[in-house]
């Protein structure tokens, strides 16, 4: 490497058309929009969330990173149509059990291993820079993959299962067991692999069953298992990107264990974010015994140094590919790679390879220990009742088709993403983009949900994290750059500010609604008091950043655009917050409080409809920039300060005109690929939640309409084989020349997914709820009532949407 220029500095060169000599020392001005890392934040604003850190030219130097061990933070993120600021996402499955997530590729390669949460830390080694090239473009050792050596003719040779034809599925809608099935009709062999994580040990399972055509040229097959496990303990607070950008900077100690029959890595170490000590050992192995082992550096990080390109400790990917038995070295220390094989009978037999993760070797043995007295097929059994007992009984679209399977599998997503040491929900396992983190704006919509599904305790725990994170909590991890009362972009799991933004005020009244709205449905007057401070630091936050000129709140963040900003999405936000804090502070009899956050929500509500609403279109938001912000309707339920005022919001005219104008776009969605406008999309359920319970009968946007649009996204933005979305569509041509759309960025998104499935049964009401067609509330409140603990006691009833009677504005 020249200058400390790294390969992903070369690959993002590569990939703008920049030269290694524009690269080197990076001596570009900050203000340099022909720069193509500076272009970035230019093209930010297309699709939210999709994080640029120090982005030039745009970020305030507060959200520059500037941890002194960060060489070249701009290798982390490159453009690519602003889209894929991370790399493209190389994930069509996953599986989990709170503790241990792993996620694989649509050819079975586990791509992401997070342990001890979802959250973090990515124990394995994959960063993808191309969806186009093979690997998405990740080295040919990246992963953890499985392969066949077999004996033709009396010669042998190695065959990566990853390089047949295959396709994949989940083994049933309620379970998270991922079934790869691989064909190669030369050598007449089928593979099919079993991936699932247990319920209650942090090991994934890969059962390999393989069967032979009886004019197969195959004499013999020996089961080959590879892992690039890249051990992490640390992390970055404001830049997660050191589980899988950074990797090249990271090492290990690895052993082949006779004891326990397998390769361990290991690694100590202190968090970074925390400066606390971490320590981590995974392990690859079999259930039953292994006949070889090879423990290799790795040959294709630059990085690594010579160890594994030749002699005793060559890449195990090397050595298990050249179709001669594993060297059998037993250590490494630094990057290194693993590979175990066994020999496994062609006509139908079974092997099993373990993935397990833990603390220590100690750890490892009991956890090996653990899944290997049991059976694949009995632990996949287990699987299934523990996703059972967590949801079994919630309810789903009264529908049988593409619906219902993207419905299920949002719910068991969402469990997956759950943790339960912290209540935390991530937004997704993937590091690339890296939506390990907790949003409160997504978080509002999980506790929502899980309030209607019964979930009291999950939003609780949820809650109270919040609350003991926001800044001027006494327990909340210090940031000068976070205002007091409000929230940090995202969270890890520990409560350390996961992304760059410092704070985002649709965030804060988002907050404050969710502390708010679990006291709604529950009546639990003692844990309102105990949220109220955080609470009132918000509020009182929003009633002081207020815009003199304007009447509207301050330009602040907002929707993790890296621009402050003053729209209708932090106008809408901090309007529905106010309103949440005005109803807690009369709950705990602040007669004094409620009253000033009210004065402040009207003055708001004036300004937005004087400065927000285009009059010509009949919607808020930048109309003129093709953006119409459904959360007006729900779940804000924002009542205009102007004309009548309907007991349903959405039955008042601005709000009636807002879903038309949402609709008029949302059809351009729906009529892709075939239409040849729209190259891309996100968050169509945010508008089809409100239209379906809001045109039951007719209207622009009418139930059929709501439903044609649910079922194009369980047929063309959800996978086809395995029903999970990313968080963004695209249209691109496929093999044919025909354009196709195809799902992107982080998937599976848990917020996109959940918003489909309350989408899904507002449209498709289940048969068993009763509800009122004409409420607020719908499908969605009618199962917040029924689920409200003691027998339906609850908070004030005009705060309970869904019972009739919404939220009465105060005049």
């Amino acid at each position: 490497m020249r200058d400390g220029l790294t390969r992903r500095s070369l690959l993002r060169a590569a990939a703008a058309g920049v030269s290694v000599g524009a690269l080197t020392g990076r001596a570009v001005a900050r203000d340099d929009r022909t720069d193509p890392y500076a272009r970035v934040a230019a093209e930010t604003d297309a699709v939210p969330r999709h994080l640029v850190p120090g982005a030039r030219g745009t970020l305030p130097g507060a959200m520059i990173p500037s941890d002194e061990n960060i060489q070249n933070p701009e290798q982390c993120y490159y453009p690519n149509g602003g889209k894929e600021l991370y790399g493209p996402t190389d994930i069509n499955a996953q599986t989990g059990n709170q503790g241990l997530s792993v996620a694989l590729n649509s050819r079975g390669t586990v791509t992401v291993c997070k342990w001890p949460r979802p959250s973090f830390y990515d124990q394995v080694k994959y960063y993808a820079t191309d969806r186009s090239a093979d690997h998405y473009g990740a080295a040919p050792n990246a992963g953890s993959f499985l392969g066949l050596r077999a004996r033709v003719s009396g010669e042998t040779h190695t065959e990566w299962l990853r390089a047949w034809d295959s396709d994949q599925r989940y083994a049933d809608d309620w379970s998270d067991t991922v079934v790869t099935s691989y064909r190669h009709d030369d050598l007449g062999l089928a593979v099919e692999v079993h991936d699932v994580v247990a319920a209650d040990a942090d090991a994934l399972v890969r059962e390999v069953t393989v069967e032979r055509e009886s004019d197969s040229p195959v004499a013999a097959t020996t089961l080959l298992a590879f892992a690039n496990v890249n051990p992490v303990v640390s992390k970055l607070s404001r830049f997660p990107v050191t589980d899988w950008c950074l990797e090249e900077a990271n090492a290990d100690a690895t052993r082949y264990d006779p004891s326990l029959d397998a390769v361990v890595h290991e690694k100590v170490g202190v968090d970074d974010s925390t400066g606390e000590a971490e320590s981590v050992a995974v392990a690859l192995g079999f259930a039953a015994a292994s006949a070889e082992h090879q423990v290799g550096g790795d040959a294709y990080e630059e990085a690594a140094g010579p160890t594994g390109l030749a002699g005793p400790a060559v890449d195990a990917y090397d050595d298990a590919s050249d179709g001669t038995p594993l060297s059998g070295n037993g250590r490494v220390a630094g990057q290194s790679t693993a590979a175990l094989a066994r020999p496994v009978d062609p006509d139908g037999g079974t092997a099993t390879v373990l993935l397990a993760a833990a603390a220590d070797t100690g750890g490892i043995g009991e956890t090996l220990a653990s899944v290997r007295e049991r059976s694949a097929s009995e632990l996949r059994r287990e699987k299934a009742d523990w996703f059972d007992d967590q949801l079994g009984d919630a309810p789903l679209p009264d529908t049988d088709d593409d619906v219902r399977a993207l419905a299920a599998r949002a719910l068991v997503t969402l469990v997956q993403a759950f943790d339960p040491e912290t209540g935390t929900i991530v937004a997704s396992i993937a590091t690339q983009s890296p939506y390990g983190e907790d949003w409160p704006r997504d978080g509002a919509y999980f506790n929502y949900l899980l309030s209607a599904l019964g979930k009291h305790d999950w939003v609780e725990q949820h809650n109270r994290f919040y609350a003991r994170v926001q800044q001027g909590s006494s327990r909340a991890y210090p940031d000068p750059a976070i205002p007091p009362g409000n929230w940090a972009m995202n969270y890890y799991a520990d409560g350390v500010p996961g992304g760059p933004i410092p704070y985002e005020i649709d965030e804060t009244g988002y907050g404050i609604w969710t502390l708010y709205d679990h006291y709604a449905v529950t009546g639990d007057e003692q844990y309102l008091r105990s949220v109220w401070p955080a609470i009132e630091r918000a509020a009182d936050y929003l009633v002081e950043c207020r815009d003199p000129q304007t009447g509207l709140q301050c330009r602040a963040w907002e929707d993790d655009v890296p621009e402050p900003k003053q729209t209708v999405i932090g106008a809408g936000t901090v309007w529905k917050g106010l309103d949440a804090a005005t109803t807690a502070a009369e709950a705990l009899g602040k007669a004094a409080t409620a009253s000033r956050y009210r004065q402040r929500r009207d003055e708001l509500a004036e300004a937005i409809d004087a400065q927000l609403y285009d009059e010509e279109v009949g919607a808020y938001g930048p109309v003129n920039a093709g953006f119409v912000f459904s959360e007006m309707a729900w779940p804000l339920g924002y009542r205009p300060s102007v004309g009548p005022d309907p007991a349903n919001p959405l039955d008042h005219p601005r709000i009636e005109s807002n879903m038309d104008a949402d609709w008029a776009g949302l059809a351009t969605t729906f009529a892709e690929p075939e239409a040849g406008t729209r190259t891309t999309g996100l968050y169509e359920s945010k508008g089809l939640v409100p239209l379906a319970k809001a045109r039951r009968e007719s209207g622009p946007g009418s139930l059929d309409q709501v439903r044609a649009g649910l079922r194009w996204v369980a047929t063309h933005h959800a996978t086809p084989d395995t029903n999970i979305m990313g968080e963004v569509w695209t249209v691109e041509a496929n093999e044919q020349g025909d354009r196709e759309v195809r799902s992107i960025v982080s998937q599976p998104h848990v917020w996109e997914q959940i918003l489909f499935y309350m989408a899904a049964l507002e449209a498709w009401p289940p048969a068993d709820v009763d509800f009122n067609p004409d409420s607020y509330g719908g499908v969605l409140g009618a199962l917040r009532e029924r689920n409200a603990p003691d027998g339906g006691q609850r908070g004030p009833p005009e705060a309970v949407p869904g019972n009739g009677s919404p939220p009465q504005r105060t005049d």
